[in-house]
């Protein structure tokens, strides 16, 4: 086993895809968790709690699940104003976010509470 150095130390993310080597369905699950973990972040209160990142529709839509019919007409509204605040948090994943579609249907299988 390679010893690590706190000198060597890139980030987390390098240090898991080093471990992981090339599985790119691992490295593509990790992106995306960390782009759902940030949307919280861009979208604020009280939408963190009223909307969930559900899953990506192919390469570049992300597909949120919403509590009900107001949360997904508010949202859609600044959609592009989401986009835009994603924009910092997607850079470094390399991953393109030019979509988002919001879904009350999706709610219950994501709603924990």
């Amino acid at each position: 086993m390679k010893e690590i150095l706190y000198t060597d130390f890139k980030g987390i993310d390098s240090l898991i895809s080093g471990m992981l080597g090339e599985n790119e369905i691992l490295q593509k699950a990790m992106k995306r968790a960390n782009l759902y973990a940030f949307w919280s972040k861009v979208v604020g209160k009280p939408f963190d709690t009223k909307s969930k990142p559900y899953g990506m529709a192919g390469k570049s839509t992300m597909i949120i699940a919403c509590e009900n019919a107001a949360v997904v007409q508010e949202l859609s509204l600044r959609k592009k104003q989401i986009i835009k605040k994603y924009a910092p948090y997607v850079k470094p994943l390399k991953i393109t976010l030019e979509d988002i579609i919001f879904d009350v249907k999706r709610w219950r299988s994501v709603n924990t509470d």
